[in-house]
């Protein structure tokens, strides 16, 4: 109801009260930093000796460090041959019987992927290889770190009670601290890098863990085509005398038949006799072969490991970061310094 219609019944007319505003909050009072800024002001002597003496010890350890120089190394295993294998001939024969996924199958397992190499190199048969193995690291060069000879359980010094928990220890030192391992899954290319503080060694190491997976390969294809070989000397052996077998039933037949053009079935007979002999001949050539290629496979010695970037003269000598470690150091300095002022001042007053 409006003033007016209130003021016409003769009700008293009700005065509006305009709402009550908030209350100023007072202004931020610039003097109230004063007391700290004085209390820094008074110990501006702490302020600058306690970040400039941190700063000038932590630049002094960085460049006391010995610097770490890194080997870089890249490979790429290839396999044999797919033909060459019993998953291989089983892929091609997939293949020809038009079953795609059998053949994709054999030839994924005939050969090894990238990741497995990446992880072949952090195992503790190709570790404790590299950490027994005798380095000559004498003659490192100009600014190439400090001489060094003896294998990495001298270099790493572990502790350990046995000789065995030192060699452990060391193998958890060089997975850690030296060795890094980074696989290029699309490319299927492996790449490491080796950190020492010898320029020499970094490189005799990265060799070394070259040498050993080219190592590991030789022998599992040899191992692998050592049992292929016997295996098909085995069944070289029973697909020659099922092909004795077959020819000696044909010529029995016919040494029976001298003449049977006017005879169906012995004809039917005789086409049937050759066929096995065919089929026995094409068994054992196709399995002689194989023998043959087996047992090349299980001599050969040629490197399996492709090298993209071998370590010789790739090894850079790591930066020792001093300017940001003083940096940082400064940085730090100044807080600690800053708060030893105010607590002092708070003390005192």
């Amino acid at each position: 109801m409006t003033p007016s219609e209130r003021a016409s019944l003769g009700a008293a007319p009700v005065r509006y009260t305009p709402p009550a505003l908030p209350p100023r909050q007072a202004p931020p009072d610039p003097d109230a930093l004063g007391p700290y800024l004085d209390a820094l002001r008074r110990r501006w002597r702490l302020l600058a000796v306690v970040p400039a003496a941190l700063a000038l010890v932590a630049g002094a350890l960085s460049m006391m460090r010995p610097r770490l120089y890194a080997a870089h190394a890249a490979f790429l295993a290839s396999e044999p041959s797919p033909g060459s294998s019993a998953l291989g001939s089983l892929g091609a024969v997939a293949s020809q019987l038009g079953i795609p996924a059998l053949a994709a199958a054999a030839s994924g397992s005939a050969s090894l992927s990238a990741q497995f190499y990446g992880d072949l190199l952090t195992s503790n048969a190709l570790l404790h290889e590299a950490v027994v193995t005798r380095y000559d690291a004498s003659a490192p060069g100009e600014h190439g770190g400090r001489a060094f000879r003896g294998t990495l359980l001298d270099y790493l010094d572990p502790g350990g009670k046995t000789e065995t928990d030192r060699e452990l220890e060391a193998m958890r030192g060089l997975a850690k601290k030296i060795l890094t391992v980074t696989v290029d899954r699309p490319t299927g290319v492996v790449r490491l890098e080796v950190r020492t503080r010898n320029r020499q060694l970094s490189a005799l190491l990265a060799r070394r863990l070259l040498d050993l997976v080219n190592e590991f390969n030789l022998r599992r294809r040899q191992t692998q085509a050592g049992a292929e070989r016997e295996f098909d000397a085995r069944r070289a052996g029973a697909a020659l005398d099922t092909l004795r077998a077959a020819e000696s039933a044909l010529a029995e037949f016919r040494t029976g038949n001298i003449d049977f053009s006017r005879s169906p079935r012995l004809a039917a007979r005789e086409t049937e006799l050759e066929r096995r002999v065919s089929l026995a001949q094409q068994i054992y050539t196709t399995i002689a072969q194989r023998y043959e290629v087996a047992s090349i496979e299980a001599v050969r010695n040629t490197p399996v490991v492709t090298v993209l970037d071998a370590p010789e003269g790739l090894v850079e000598a790591r930066p020792r970061h001093t300017a940001a470690i003083a940096l940082g150091a400064f940085v730090v300095g100044l807080v600690a310094a800053a708060g030893v002022a105010l607590v002092g001042e708070r003390r005192r007053a």
